[in-house]
C-alpha cells in the first residue's frame, strides 16, 4: 500500500513537469521557429512546391527529421548533426540563398535543437487550403519589394548651383557627393553632336549639322539641336528598333523553314509612326495588348488605317514550331509560354513564365496567376485584322459599283444576241463524246443529237420525265438528309463574324465578278451570300464561324467557290499555327465536305474560317511554301460562300436541277431546230432575269455554266463590251490592295485554363479564372469580362497606379541613352534583377513621365538636356577607385555602336544610304540561299536602306548584324550583349557589304574635284568622325595614302585612283573611332 502511494506520488510529481516541458517546447517552436520556416523556407521546401529543392521538406516533423540530399535537417539534441544549423550559418549550403538571417534567429534554432527539436506537426498540411495558407504567407513576405511599391515623387536635393540645377543633375550630384565624387566636365561640341545624333536617330550627323552646331554659340544651341533630332523622322526608326528588341520582333517564325509572320513589317512601321507622333506610351501599351478591343481606336486619316488594331501583332512575334499546334501538345504550351513571357517582361519587367510549373521561387507570382493569364491568351482567336478604314478606296469602290450595272446591261444585251446567233450545227460540234452529267447545261442537247429527227419528240419527253424525277428525288434527299445551318443569302447568323473590305457588303443572286486580269468579261456569278471579289479581288475578306464543340452531326458541307490561294481553315483548340486548311481552286460553286465527327475534331473547340490570302494568318503555309514569289506577292484572292449544311453521311448535297422545269415547260420539239428554240428561250429567260437583277439560285448555276459554253461570247475584246471592260479595269487598277496584320480577335466566351501540375500538360489541375497578377491589380480578382479579358488586362498594365509599367519604360529609355539602366537589368525588376543605382531619380523621372502624359519625346528631351548626359568621358583616379563601374555616372560611358548603327553609318558616310521610311523588308544578304526553307538571297547592301528594313529571320539572321550582337529574336531582349570578338574585326575587313561600301565611297570621292590629298582626307575623316581633324592626324593618313599608292603602282594621279581611295575608305571603317561613341 505504501509502495502504491509512493508510485502515485511519483507520477503525480513528474507528469506535470513533463507536460510543462512539452508545452514550453511547442510554444517555442510556434513562436520562434515556425514563422521563420514559413517565411524563408516553405517557398522551396514544402509540399506546396512541385519539386522541392534538394528533396528536402520542412513542412512536417517527419520531413525535418528525414532531411534531404545532405542529411537530416534536425537531429534532436545534436546541433552538429543538424544540417539546418550549418545552412543558417552559411557554413555549407547557404540558406536562405539571398542573404544570411540575423544571428539571433540562428541561435533560436540552436536552442530548439538542444531542447530536442519539439515539433507538433505530425504531418504536412498538403490540403488545398494548407497550400494556400503557405502561399499567402510567402506572398505577404514578397509584396514589399522595392519595384512593387507605389511610385513617389521625391523632394529634389539642392544640388550644385555651379554645375547645374537640372532635376536630373541635382539627383545625380547628390549620389556623387555621397561617394565623394565629382562629375566630369561637359564634352566638346563635336563629341556631343555625334553622341546625340546616334542616340536619337541611330545615324551619324551630317556635315552641315556638325558645322551648324559648332558655329552656333547661342545659349539655346543645345536645345535647338535636341529639338532638331527629336523632330527627325529617323528618331522614330531609332526608338522603334529599341522596342523591337523588347518584343522579340521578327519577320518570320523560323524553326525548320522560315514561316512568314504576316504583317510584321506593318507593326514595325506602326512603331515608327507612333514614336514619331509621340503617341502616349500608356496608349501604346493598351494598343499592343488589346488594340482590337479599344472603344476609341486611333485612326490614321492620312493613311486611312486603324493604327490601334496593329498593336496585337506584338503577341504574334517569336518562334512557331511546324505542324498544327493542335496536333503536338508540347508545341502549344511552349508557344503560350513565350507569349506570357514576352508580355510580362516587355511591360512589367517581370518573369511570370517562371511560375509555369510552380509558384515563383522569388517573386510574388503564383502558379495560378500564370494560368489566369494563359486563359486570357487562349480566349482570343489567333488570326488577322484588317487595317483599312472605310474611307480607303471608298471613291474607287463607289465608282466601280456604279459602273457594274452598265456592264450588266451591255453584257446581257450582247449575250441575248449571242444566243440567237448560235447554230445547232455549232453546238453539236462542240458537245463532247462522253456523256455529260445531268447538272450540265448541255446534257439534254447532247442526248437529242444522238437520235434521228423523228425520235426527237419522244426523246425530249423521256428526258423531261428523267430529269424532273431526278430533280424531285434530289430535292427530297437534300431536305431529309441535310439541315441548313446557315444561309448567307439571309442575314448573317449570330456568332458568325466578318472582317475585311471585300465583305463589307453581301451579294444577291446574280451578282458577278468582272475578270480583272484575264481574257474574260465575267469571271463568275455569285449566289446570294458572302463574296469578296464582287468589286475587286484586291479587297480582302474573312468569314468566321462561331465555336463548334461536340457537334451533333458528323459532317458539315459548305457551298462555296474561290481562287487565287483563298482558303478554308479549321483551327482546332485555337491553334497558334493552323495547317488544317483547304485551298479554294474552283470558280464554280462546289459543296465541300468537313468531317466533324473524326477523332481529330471530336470534343475539340473548332471554328471555320474562310479567308483570302491577305486575311489568312498562315499564308503561305508549309504546304504552299514553294509557290512562285509573284503569286505570293500578288494581292488578288477571293472566295464566295452561300450555305452551310449538316448531315449524317459523307454524301454532300446535290444540285437539285429544278431549272430544267422551265426548259420543259413547252410542247415537245419536232426537230433539232425547235429544240434549239426551246433552249434559246430557256437561256434568254435566265439572262433577262439577270439583266433585271431578278436572278434565282438556279439561274446563277445556269449562268455559271454558260461561261464555259459556246452559247455566249465572254471575251474582253468583244467590241460590244471592250470599252466598258477597259474602263472598269483601269479604274480597278487604282484600287489599293487591302492591308491586314496578324493579331487577335475576341469572338467567343472566354475560357478558364486548367493548371498544368508541375508544368505537365498531361496532368491537369483546377481551372483558374482569367485575371492578372494580384500584386499589380490591387487584388481586383478574376476579370469580369465574359470575353478574353484582354481589355481589363490592358487597363491594369497601362494604369498610372501600376508601380511597374512607367518605371520599367523610363528605365529602358535611360538604358537606351546611357548604355546602362538605372536598374541594370531592364527586363527584370524582381528578385533576380539588380536594384536601382539611383532609386530616387528613377521615381522622380517616372512621376514626371506620367505627369507629362506618358510622352517619350519629353522624357528623352529631359534626359539629354541634363549635364549628366552631356558629360565627357574623362575619368579621374578617385572615380576609378570609388566607383569603377561608373554606377554613379561620374562620366559618360564610351560605347560601341549597336549593329544597326554600324551598318547604317557605313551606308551614310559612303553616300549609299536611302533615307526613305516604311515599307516591306528586304531579305538579308546570304552566302547561299535555300528556297525550300524560304531563306532567300537579298542584296549585299539591302538596296541602301536602313538596317531596320532588313528582314529579321529566326532561322538565319543577318550574319553581319548578328556578329555585332543584334539579339536572337526567339525571346524578348531587354539588354543587348556587347562583345569584342575576332569575328567582328574579320567582318569589317572582309564582309562583302563593308568592302562594297568602301568601293562605293572611294569611287564617289574619285569623281569629286578635290584639290589635294589633304583636303580629300579631311573631308572623309570629318564625315566619318563628325569632328575637325588635327594636322598630325592628316599627316599620318597622308603617309597611308602614300603607301597605298606605291602598293597599287600609282604615284602621279593618286587623286583619281579608285583602288587607293577604296582602301582609304575601308581603313576608316576599320578604325575604332568609327564604331564607337564617346
Amino acid at each position: 500500500m505504501v509502495r502504491h502511494i509512493f508510485l502515485m506520488g511519483f507520477v503525480i510529481g513528474v507528469l506535470p513537469q513533463h507536460a510543462v516541458a512539452l508545452e514550453t517546447g511547442r510554444e517555442f517552436f510556434e513562436k520562434k521557429i515556425l514563422p521563420v520556416l514559413k517565411e524563408h523556407c516553405y517557398k522551396c521546401h514544402s509540399r506546396a512546391v512541385a519539386d522541392p529543392e534538394g528533396g528536402l521538406l520542412l513542412d512536417s516533423r517527419a520531413g525535418m527529421r528525414q532531411g534531404g540530399d545532405s542529411g537530416p535537417a534536425a537531429v534532436p539534441h545534436d546541433v552538429s548533426s543538424s544540417e539546418i544549423i550549418a545552412a543558417l550559418r552559411h557554413e555549407t549550403i547557404q540558406m536562405p540563398p539571398d542573404a544570411k538571417l540575423p544571428r539571433h534567429i540562428t541561435e533560436d534554432f540552436v536552442t530548439w535543437i538542444e531542447m530536442g527539436a519539439p515539433d507538433p506537426r505530425d504531418q504536412a498540411d498538403d490540403s488545398k487550403s494548407g497550400n494556400e495558407q503557405i502561399w499567402e504567407q510567402i506572398y505577404q513576405s514578397r509584396r514589399d519589394w522595392w519595384s512593387l511599391r507605389p511610385v513617389t515623387r521625391p523632394v529634389l536635393p539642392r544640388g550644385n548651383q555651379q554645375w547645374s540645377q537640372h532635376p536630373v543633375d541635382r539627383l545625380i550630384h547628390e549620389s556623387l557627393r555621397q561617394q565623394d565624387l565629382q562629375p566630369s566636365p561637359r564634352a566638346d561640341r563635336a563629341t556631343l553632336i555625334r553622341r546625340l545624333a546616334f542616340a536619337l536617330t541611330g545615324l551619324p550627323p551630317t556635315a552641315e549639322e556638325c558645322s551648324g552646331f559648332v558655329e552656333d554659340r547661342s545659349d539655346h544651341a543645345w536645345k535647338t539641336l535636341v529639338d532638331h533630332y527629336l523632330q527627325s523622322p529617323h528618331y522614330g526608326e531609332r526608338f522603334a528598333r529599341h522596342w523591337m528588341d523588347v518584343v522579340r520582333y521578327t519577320d518570320s517564325h523560323g524553326y525548320e523553314w522560315d514561316i512568314p509572320a504576316k504583317g510584321a513589317w506593318r507593326y514595325r512601321d506602326y512603331l515608327i509612326r507612333a514614336f514619331n507622333q509621340d503617341v502616349a506610351f500608356d496608349q501604346l501599351v493598351r494598343e499592343q495588348i488589346a488594340g482590337d478591343l479599344l472603344k476609341n481606336p486611333r485612326f490614321n486619316e492620312e493613311l486611312r488605317i486603324n493604327e490601334s488594331v496593329i498593336g496585337p501583332m506584338f503577341y504574334q512575334m517569336g518562334e512557331k514550331r511546324h505542324g498544327d499546334s493542335s496536333q503536338f501538345e508540347g508545341i502549344h504550351q511552349e508557344m503560350l509560354d513565350n507569349k506570357i513571357d514576352a508580355l510580362s517582361k516587355a511591360f512589367q519587367a517581370t518573369t511570370v513564365a517562371c511560375a509555369r510549373c510552380h509558384d515563383h521561387k522569388l517573386d510574388a507570382i503564383s502558379q495560378k496567376e500564370y494560368y489566369a493569364l494563359a486563359g486570357v491568351m487562349m480566349s482570343s482567336r489567333w488570326t488577322t485584322n484588317t487595317l483599312d478604314l472605310p474611307s480607303r478606296n471608298k471613291d474607287f469602290i463607289e465608282q466601280l459599283r456604279r459602273l457594274k450595272p452598265q456592264v450588266r446591261a451591255a453584257t446581257a444585251t450582247a449575250w441575248l444576241a449571242d444566243v440567237d446567233q448560235v447554230s445547232a450545227a455549232a453546238l453539236t460540234e462542240l458537245v463532247p463524246e462522253d456523256t455529260l452529267p445531268h447538272e450540265d447545261l448541255n446534257f439534254v442537247w447532247q442526248q437529242l443529237t444522238r437520235v434521228p429527227t423523228e425520235k426527237i419528240a419522244g426523246r425530249w419527253e423521256e428526258l423531261r420525265d428523267l430529269l424532273l424525277a431526278d430533280s424531285a428525288e434530289r430535292t427530297a434527299n437534300n431536305r431529309s438528309a441535310c439541315t441548313v445551318l446557315v444561309d448567307f443569302n439571309k442575314e448573317l447568323p449570330a456568332g458568325w463574324t466578318l472582317d475585311g473590305v471585300g465583305t463589307r457588303q453581301t451579294v444577291q443572286h446574280g451578282d458577278f465578278q468582272i475578270d480583272q486580269v484575264g481574257d474574260k468579261v465575267i469571271q463568275t456569278f455569285f449566289l446570294g451570300g458572302i463574296a469578296t471579289g464582287a468589286i475587286s479581288t484586291k479587297l480582302n475578306g474573312a468569314l468566321r464561324s462561331p465555336l463548334y464543340q461536340n457537334m451533333s452531326a458528323p459532317f458539315f458541307s459548305v457551298r462555296m467557290a474561290g481562287g487565287q490561294y483563298a482558303a478554308w481553315r479549321t483551327p482546332i483548340d485555337n491553334a497558334f499555327l493552323c495547317n488544317t486548311e483547304k485551298r479554294l481552286t474552283n470558280s464554280q460553286y462546289q459543296w465541300e465536305l468537313f468531317p466533324t465527327g473524326t477523332d481529330r475534331f471530336r470534343e475539340r473547340r473548332v471554328y471555320m474560317e474562310f479567308v483570302t490570302k491577305e486575311s489568312n494568318p498562315n499564308f503561305p503555309s508549309i504546304y504552299s511554301r514553294l509557290i512562285p514569289l509573284e503569286d505570293e506577292e500578288d494581292p488578288r484572292s477571293w472566295f464566295a460562300i452561300n450555305q452551310v449544311v449538316a448531315h449524317q453521311t459523307e454524301e454532300v448535297p446535290r444540285d437539285e436541277i429544278t431549272r430544267y422545269a422551265e426548259l420543259f415547260d413547252a410542247p415537245s420539239p419536232a426537230n433539232i431546230q425547235q429544240a434549239l428554240e426551246r433552249y434559246r428561250r430557256w437561256i434568254k429567260s435566265a439572262i433577262t432575269r439577270w439583266a433585271d437583277s431578278q436572278s434565282t439560285e438556279q439561274d446563277v448555276l445556269l449562268l455559271n455554266q454558260l461561261l464555259l459554253t459556246p452559247w455566249i461570247t465572254n471575251n474582253k475584246d468583244d467590241v460590244r463590251l471592250k470599252s466598258l471592260v477597259e474602263q472598269y479595269r483601269q479604274l480597278e487598277q487604282k484600287v489599293q490592295a487591302s492591308q491586314a496584320v496578324n493579331g487577335m480577335v475576341d469572338a467567343d466566351e472566354g475560357i478558364n485554363y486548367r493548371v498544368n501540375i508541375r508544368g505537365d500538360f498531361h496532368t491537369l489541375g483546377d481551372q483558374v479564372p482569367r485575371g492578372y497578377l494580384r500584386i499589380l491589380s490591387k487584388g481586383a480578382g478574376p476579370f469580369k469580362d465574359s470575353g478574353s479579358g484582354r481589355l481589363e488586362l490592358a487597363d491594369h498594365i497601362a494604369s498610372s497606379a501600376n508601380p511597374l509599367t512607367a518605371r520599367v519604360f523610363v528605365n529602358r529609355i535611360w538604358y537606351w541613352l546611357f548604355g546602362r539602366g538605372i536598374v541594370a537589368t531592364p527586363s527584370e525588376f524582381g528578385h533576380l534583377g539588380e536594384q536601382p543605382s539611383h532609386p530616387e531619380l528613377l521615381d522622380w523621372l517616372t512621376s514626371e513621365f506620367i505627369r507629362n502624359g506618358w510622352s517619350t519625346r519629353e522624357l528623352v528631351r529631359l534626359i539629354v538636356t541634363s549635364q549628366t548626359w552631356q558629360q565627357s568621358g574623362k575619368i579621374k583616379q578617385r572615380a576609378i577607385d570609388n566607383d569603377p563601374e561608373n554606377r554613379m555616372l561620374h562620366h559618360f560611358p564610351t560605347r560601341r555602336l549597336d549593329a544597326e548603327s554600324i551598318r547604317d553609318a557605313i551606308l551614310a558616310v559612303s553616300g549609299r544610304l536611302d533615307r526613305s521610311l516604311y515599307g516591306p523588308t528586304s531579305d538579308p544578304y546570304r552566302n547561299n540561299e535555300d528556297k525550300t526553307k524560304r531563306l532567300f538571297l537579298g542584296p549585299v547592301d539591302g538596296n541602301g536602306r536602313r538596317s531596320i528594313y532588313t528582314k529579321v529571320t529566326i532561322l538565319e539572321q543577318c550574319k553581319f548584324m548578328s556578329l555585332f550582337n543584334q539579339p536572337q529574336p526567339k525571346i524578348p531582349s531587354g539588354r543587348r550583349d556587347v562583345t569584342n570578338t575576332p569575328a567582328q574585326s574579320l567582318a569589317l575587313l572582309n564582309h562583302p557589304f563593308v568592302v562594297g561600301q568602301a568601293e562605293h565611297w572611294g569611287l564617289q570621292r574619285v569623281h569629286q574635284e578635290d584639290s589635294t590629298i589633304h583636303s580629300r582626307l579631311k573631308d572623309m575623316l570629318f564625315l566619318a568622325y563628325s569632328r575637325s581633324i588635327q594636322p598630325q592626324e592628316l599627316d599620318r593618313w597622308t603617309e597611308v595614302v602614300g603607301k597605298l599608292s606605291e602598293l597599287h603602282g600609282e604615284s602621279d594621279r593618286v587623286l583619281y585612283n579608285h583602288d587607293v581611295w577604296t582602301d582609304v575608305a575601308h581603313a576608316i571603317f576599320n578604325t575604332k573611332e568609327f564604331i564607337y561613341i564617346r
